[in-house]
């Protein structure tokens, strides 16, 4: 019996390639999946919820600590504990659901894009990331891997993941051959109509 929590959409073809959301901090599985209808019906989509319950806020991924100045910081291990929480999930819903285990995509949101490049990017089986309002922790991953593709977009007004990390998470990429498309959009911390289109044109294109 799993404890895994997770909401799916079946794709309307057997062997489908499939699709893992992962929200962001203080959010549930139902967030990303509220936009299920727009994406790609060729693909089956699986949105999981984190393991760290905060209370009546939601979920993460792993804690954000704050020091006496109110600085933020995440601790490596903690990253790593929620890295192989998504690995097994993974393992766990391609043995069991009729997917392509070997065409998978992450989708994330903040703290859950950047599980998707901790995650995807090392991973032969993830095929594409898509990176929304995050940015990518060079203490818990190198780039020595393979490129595949990889959506970034950011709002410029982001106040809770600064834009120029998004900005340095991309100069990264590139430094070391990857190509990521990357989208720069006037807002904050969220995703416009503007953005959320140009994902979903992005999700078919790599179908």
């Amino acid at each position: 019996m799993s404890d895994f929590v997770y909401v799916s959409r079946e794709a309307r073809a057997n062997n489908a390639p499939l699709l893992i959301l992962l929200h962001g901090y203080g959010s549930n599985e139902t967030d990303l999946f509220s936009f299920a209808s727009l994406i790609p019906s060729a693909y089956h989509v699986v949105s999981l919820q984190a393991p760290l319950s905060l209370g009546t806020t939601g979920y993460a991924w792993f804690p954000i600590h704050f020091e006496e100045n109110m600085e933020r910081w995440t601790s490596p291990s903690e990253v790593q504990q929620a890295v192989r929480y998504i690995e097994t999930f993974m393992a766990y819903y391609t043995a069991k659901t009729d997917v392509d285990a070997n065409n998978i995509t992450l989708l994330g949101f903040s703290q859950g894009a950047m599980l998707s490049y901790t995650v995807g990017i090392p991973n032969p089986k993830v095929s594409a990331i898509a990176a929304l309002s995050g940015y990518l922790d060079s203490r818990v991953i190198n780039l020595t891997f393979e490129a595949k593709p990889i959506y970034v977009s950011h709002g410029k007004e982001d106040m809770v993941v600064p834009y120029a990390w998004a900005e340095q998470s991309v100069e990264l990429l590139n430094q070391n051959g990857y190509v990521p498309v990357f989208n720069a959009y006037h807002q904050g911390h969220g995703v416009n109509q503007e953005n959320l289109s140009s994902v979903m044109a992005w999700l078919q294109a790599q179908l």
